[in-house]
């Protein structure tokens, strides 16, 4: 019981950022979507259970994350409710897997793959390893990640300029309707009101609210990173 008990909630076992677990957390994650990718072809006849298993597990993930809040005593209107970044695009991918939504996709792509990147090097997460928090938060962002990988791999599904644009004003008309709300319940979703307090991204932009500002102007850049390996492609039907 004591064993069920640490692995359900043991705050005094802490996350500590770049340590040997965080470490090869990384690698594994990075691992397993180099293998994937390597064997993708191997994969396409699975692709529709791949595919619906890892929208169903998102959706999983989530409903276990809200159930672990209550049964902790953790939950609370001001973090607990799925309003951030990555917590959003988890939902929005689930959706897209299970739908094959393609404007879902091109929104997943920038947002979820450059918003979990980022929370999976320098995570905003209390709980180290083996508890459940830390496996919750590192499996949501590798299938946050993988979801519209599978669809690019698996489906052929692709991305072009306007997909930028799409993403971009997303995340503008998101972030607008989540600070209505952070101002509402006094929360600070997507981080708008505040930096998180674990170092992060946000450490090197300058104070609030100037960070916003820096903020967008790296969307941009991180979407066009993005956008790289589809700009030979999207260039060649543009120019048909």
């Amino acid at each position: 019981m004591k064993l069920v008990n640490n692995w359900i909630y043991h705050p005094d076992n802490k996350f500590h950022m770049w340590d040997i677990t965080h470490i090869l957390t990384i690698v594994s994650i990075v691992m397993i979507l180099i293998f994937i990718y390597s064997f993708r072809d191997l994969l396409i006849p699975y692709r529709d259970h791949i595919r619906i298993s890892i929208g169903i597990l998102l959706i999983l993930s989530r409903l276990s994350l809200d159930i672990w809040y209550v049964v902790t005593g953790n939950w609370d209107i001001s973090h607990s409710i799925p309003l951030e970044l990555c917590s959003i695009a988890s939902l929005c991918a689930a959706v897209m897997l299970l739908t094959k939504n393609r404007f879902l996709f091109e929104i997943v792509y920038f947002i979820g793959i450059g918003g979990a990147i980022q929370a999976i090097f320098t995570p905003n997460l209390l709980f180290g390893f083996p508890q459940f928090r830390y496996i919750q938060f590192f499996v949501d962002h590798f299938c946050l990640i993988l979801a519209p990988l599978i669809m690019i791999w698996l489906y052929q599904f692709t991305i072009t300029k306007a997909s930028i644009i799409k993403a971009f004003i997303s995340i503008n008309l998101l972030a607008f309707v989540v600070f209505v709300i952070n101002t509402l319940i006094g929360a600070n979703y997507m981080f708008l009101k505040d930096k998180p307090s674990t170092p992060s991204l946000l450490d090197f932009f300058g104070p609030y609210p100037y960070y916003l500002f820096t903020l967008e102007f790296v969307t941009l850049f991180v979407f066009f990173i993005l956008y790289l390996p589809f700009i030979k492609s999207d260039t060649s039907r543009s120019t048909k």
